[in-house]
Protein backbone atom coordinates (compact mmCIF):
# COMPACT_ATOMS: atom_id res chain seq x y z
CA UNK A 1 0.00 0.00 0.00
CA UNK A 2 1.27 3.45 -0.89
CA UNK A 3 1.71 6.19 1.70
CA UNK A 4 -0.47 9.25 1.10
CA UNK A 5 0.07 12.87 2.10
CA UNK A 6 -2.70 15.41 1.53
CA UNK A 7 -1.58 19.00 2.14
CA UNK A 8 -4.24 21.62 2.84
CA UNK A 9 -4.26 25.14 4.23
CA UNK A 10 -4.86 28.79 3.41
CA UNK A 11 -3.31 30.83 0.63
CA UNK A 12 0.37 31.43 1.31
CA UNK A 13 0.63 28.69 3.91
CA UNK A 14 3.50 27.05 2.03
CA UNK A 15 1.72 23.85 0.97
CA UNK A 16 3.32 23.75 -2.46
CA UNK A 17 6.79 24.37 -1.05
CA UNK A 18 6.33 21.53 1.40
CA UNK A 19 4.83 19.26 -1.29
CA UNK A 20 7.88 19.73 -3.53
CA UNK A 21 10.33 19.09 -0.73
CA UNK A 22 8.39 16.05 0.44
CA UNK A 23 8.30 14.62 -3.08
CA UNK A 24 12.04 15.13 -3.57
CA UNK A 25 12.66 13.34 -0.29
CA UNK A 26 10.31 10.40 -0.88
CA UNK A 27 11.47 9.66 -4.43
CA UNK A 28 14.89 8.74 -3.01
CA UNK A 29 13.39 5.62 -1.42
CA UNK A 30 10.71 4.61 -3.92
CA UNK A 31 8.23 5.71 -6.60
CA UNK A 32 6.60 9.08 -5.96
CA UNK A 33 3.59 10.74 -7.52
CA UNK A 34 2.73 14.42 -6.96
CA UNK A 35 -0.87 15.43 -7.69
CA UNK A 36 -1.45 19.13 -8.37
CA UNK A 37 -5.04 19.59 -7.28
CA UNK A 38 -4.96 23.39 -7.30
CA UNK A 39 -7.75 24.58 -9.58
CA UNK A 40 -8.03 27.94 -7.78
CA UNK A 41 -4.70 29.70 -8.09
CA UNK A 42 -2.93 29.11 -11.44
CA UNK A 43 0.04 31.32 -10.53
CA UNK A 44 1.61 29.42 -7.63
CA UNK A 45 1.40 25.70 -8.19
CA UNK A 46 3.78 22.74 -8.16
CA UNK A 47 3.23 22.26 -11.90
CA UNK A 48 5.51 25.27 -12.38
CA UNK A 49 8.36 22.95 -11.40
CA UNK A 50 7.46 20.19 -13.86
CA UNK A 51 10.93 20.09 -15.41
CA UNK A 52 12.59 19.72 -12.02
CA UNK A 53 10.14 17.00 -11.01
CA UNK A 54 10.72 15.10 -14.25
CA UNK A 55 14.48 15.19 -13.72
CA UNK A 56 14.00 13.77 -10.23
CA UNK A 57 11.81 10.95 -11.52
CA UNK A 58 8.63 12.19 -9.84
CA UNK A 59 5.39 11.58 -11.70
CA UNK A 60 3.33 14.78 -11.87
CA UNK A 61 -0.42 14.81 -12.36
CA UNK A 62 -1.71 18.32 -13.03
CA UNK A 63 -4.90 20.02 -14.26
CA UNK A 64 -5.41 19.91 -18.05
CA UNK A 65 -3.42 22.58 -19.87
CA UNK A 66 -1.78 23.85 -16.66
CA UNK A 67 1.25 26.05 -17.41
CA UNK A 68 0.32 26.03 -21.14
CA UNK A 69 -1.06 29.59 -21.13
CA UNK A 70 -4.55 28.06 -21.20
CA UNK A 71 -6.38 27.62 -17.93
CA UNK A 72 -9.35 25.25 -17.72
CA UNK A 73 -10.47 24.82 -14.13
CA UNK A 74 -11.00 21.07 -14.26
CA UNK A 75 -9.34 17.96 -12.86
CA UNK A 76 -7.41 15.38 -14.81
CA UNK A 77 -8.97 11.89 -14.92
CA UNK A 78 -5.41 10.68 -14.26
CA UNK A 79 -5.97 11.57 -10.59
CA UNK A 80 -7.66 8.20 -10.16
CA UNK A 81 -4.35 6.53 -10.99
CA UNK A 82 -3.10 7.82 -7.65
CA UNK A 83 -5.43 5.36 -5.92
CA UNK A 84 -4.37 2.30 -7.93
CA UNK A 85 -2.43 -0.43 -6.09
CA UNK A 86 1.27 0.25 -6.00
CA UNK A 87 4.30 1.15 -3.92
CA UNK A 88 5.87 4.40 -2.84
CA UNK A 89 4.28 7.74 -2.00
CA UNK A 90 1.46 9.90 -3.35
CA UNK A 91 1.31 13.59 -2.40
CA UNK A 92 -1.70 15.84 -3.01
CA UNK A 93 -1.12 19.60 -3.15
CA UNK A 94 -4.61 21.06 -2.77
CA UNK A 95 -5.62 24.63 -3.65
CA UNK A 96 -5.83 27.52 -1.25
CA UNK A 97 -8.81 27.36 1.07
CA UNK A 98 -12.14 25.61 1.54
CA UNK A 99 -13.11 26.51 -2.03
CA UNK A 100 -10.05 24.75 -3.39
CA UNK A 101 -10.45 21.86 -0.97
CA UNK A 102 -13.88 21.11 -2.43
CA UNK A 103 -12.03 19.39 -5.29
CA UNK A 104 -11.14 16.60 -2.86
CA UNK A 105 -14.74 15.75 -2.01
CA UNK A 106 -15.33 13.57 -5.06
CA UNK A 107 -12.44 11.29 -4.04
CA UNK A 108 -13.87 10.51 -0.59
CA UNK A 109 -14.66 6.85 -1.52
CA UNK A 110 -11.08 6.39 -2.71
CA UNK A 111 -9.54 7.87 0.43
CA UNK A 112 -11.88 5.76 2.57
CA UNK A 113 -10.22 2.61 1.26
CA UNK A 114 -6.75 3.70 2.41
CA UNK A 115 -5.70 2.28 5.82
CA UNK A 116 -5.41 5.07 8.41
CA UNK A 117 -1.74 4.31 9.02
CA UNK A 118 -1.00 5.10 5.36
CA UNK A 119 -2.96 8.36 5.18
CA UNK A 120 -1.63 11.72 6.38
CA UNK A 121 -4.03 14.64 5.98
CA UNK A 122 -2.11 17.72 7.06
CA UNK A 123 -3.28 21.25 7.80
CA UNK A 124 -0.38 23.59 7.01
CA UNK A 125 -0.41 26.75 9.14
CA UNK A 126 1.49 29.96 8.47
CA UNK A 127 0.57 32.63 11.05
CA UNK A 128 2.21 35.29 8.88
CA UNK A 129 -0.73 35.08 6.46
CA UNK A 130 -4.02 36.80 7.40
CA UNK A 131 -6.21 33.82 6.53
CA UNK A 132 -4.82 31.86 9.51
CA UNK A 133 -3.10 34.48 11.62
CA UNK A 134 -4.86 33.61 14.89
CA UNK A 135 -6.70 30.76 16.56
CA UNK A 136 -10.20 31.73 15.49
CA UNK A 137 -9.18 32.23 11.84
CA UNK A 138 -7.19 29.00 11.65
CA UNK A 139 -9.84 26.97 13.49
CA UNK A 140 -12.60 28.35 11.28
CA UNK A 141 -10.68 27.57 8.09
CA UNK A 142 -9.83 24.11 9.36
CA UNK A 143 -13.50 23.33 9.92
CA UNK A 144 -14.54 24.64 6.51
CA UNK A 145 -11.83 22.63 4.75
CA UNK A 146 -12.84 19.44 6.53
CA UNK A 147 -16.47 20.06 5.65
CA UNK A 148 -16.02 20.42 1.91
CA UNK A 149 -13.19 17.90 1.49
CA UNK A 150 -15.08 15.27 3.53
CA UNK A 151 -11.76 14.33 5.11
CA UNK A 152 -10.53 14.74 8.67
CA UNK A 153 -7.11 16.10 9.53
CA UNK A 154 -4.58 13.76 11.08
CA UNK A 155 -1.91 16.38 11.73
CA UNK A 156 -1.05 20.09 11.90
CA UNK A 157 2.13 21.59 10.45
CA UNK A 158 3.84 24.72 11.78
CA UNK A 159 5.14 26.49 8.67
CA UNK A 160 5.61 29.98 10.12
CA UNK A 161 7.70 31.77 7.53
CA UNK A 162 8.22 34.82 5.38
CA UNK A 163 10.09 32.98 2.61
CA UNK A 164 13.68 34.21 2.34
CA UNK A 165 13.06 36.77 5.09
CA UNK A 166 12.13 34.12 7.65
CA UNK A 167 13.56 34.28 11.14
CA UNK A 168 13.07 32.62 14.52
CA UNK A 169 10.13 34.84 15.50
CA UNK A 170 8.03 33.40 12.66
CA UNK A 171 8.50 29.79 13.76
CA UNK A 172 7.82 30.78 17.38
CA UNK A 173 4.59 32.48 16.32
CA UNK A 174 3.72 29.27 14.48
CA UNK A 175 4.50 27.20 17.57
CA UNK A 176 2.13 29.28 19.71
CA UNK A 177 -0.64 29.01 17.10
CA UNK A 178 -0.40 25.28 16.41
CA UNK A 179 -0.26 24.63 20.16
CA UNK A 180 -3.57 26.46 20.61
CA UNK A 181 -5.06 24.82 17.52
CA UNK A 182 -4.00 21.34 18.57
CA UNK A 183 -5.43 21.82 22.06
CA UNK A 184 -8.66 23.18 20.59
CA UNK A 185 -9.20 20.43 17.99
CA UNK A 186 -7.41 17.42 19.43
CA UNK A 187 -5.43 17.05 16.18
CA UNK A 188 -1.74 16.40 16.93
CA UNK A 189 1.11 18.50 15.57
CA UNK A 190 2.79 16.55 12.76
CA UNK A 191 5.84 18.74 12.45
CA UNK A 192 7.62 22.07 12.11
CA UNK A 193 8.93 23.23 8.72
CA UNK A 194 11.73 25.63 7.98
CA UNK A 195 15.08 26.05 6.31
CA UNK A 196 17.76 23.91 7.95
CA UNK A 197 19.66 26.70 9.73
CA UNK A 198 16.42 28.18 11.03
CA UNK A 199 15.25 24.81 12.32
CA UNK A 200 18.53 24.39 14.16
CA UNK A 201 18.10 27.80 15.76
CA UNK A 202 14.51 26.94 16.67
CA UNK A 203 15.54 23.60 18.20
CA UNK A 204 18.18 25.29 20.34
CA UNK A 205 15.63 27.86 21.53
CA UNK A 206 13.06 25.13 22.22
CA UNK A 207 15.51 23.19 24.38
CA UNK A 208 16.64 26.28 26.29
CA UNK A 209 13.11 27.57 26.94
CA UNK A 210 11.36 24.24 27.48
CA UNK A 211 9.00 24.22 24.50
CA UNK A 212 6.91 21.06 24.42
CA UNK A 213 7.98 18.44 21.90
CA UNK A 214 4.41 17.36 21.18
CA UNK A 215 3.74 20.83 19.74
CA UNK A 216 6.91 20.70 17.63
CA UNK A 217 6.70 17.24 16.08
CA UNK A 218 9.14 16.39 13.32
CA UNK A 219 11.72 18.97 12.39
CA UNK A 220 11.17 19.04 8.65
CA UNK A 221 13.81 21.00 6.69
CA UNK A 222 12.67 22.58 3.43
CA UNK A 223 14.52 24.31 0.63
CA UNK A 224 12.85 27.30 -1.01
CA UNK A 225 11.85 26.06 -4.44
CA UNK A 226 8.70 28.04 -5.26
CA UNK A 227 9.20 31.57 -3.97
CA UNK A 228 9.84 34.26 -6.59
CA UNK A 229 12.35 36.63 -5.09
CA UNK A 230 13.97 39.39 -7.13
CA UNK A 231 17.43 37.90 -6.56
CA UNK A 232 16.27 34.45 -7.64
CA UNK A 233 14.53 35.91 -10.69
CA UNK A 234 17.74 37.66 -11.82
CA UNK A 235 19.71 34.45 -11.35
CA UNK A 236 17.30 31.82 -12.66
CA UNK A 237 14.31 33.59 -14.25
CA UNK A 238 10.76 32.52 -13.46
Amino acid sequence: MRDYYVLLGGFGSGKSEMALNLALEKVKTGPCMLVDLDVINPYFRVSEREEMLNRAGIELISPPYSMKKIEIMSLSPRVYAAFAPGEGTVIFDVGGDHVGAAALGQYKPNFSRIPPENLNILFVVNPMRPVAADLQSAWGLMGKVEGVSRLHFTGIVNNGNMAEESDLTHLLAGYDLVKELSDKTGVPVWGTCGQQTLLEEFSAYAKEHGLEEKYIGKRYPVEILMHRSWAKYLKEGL
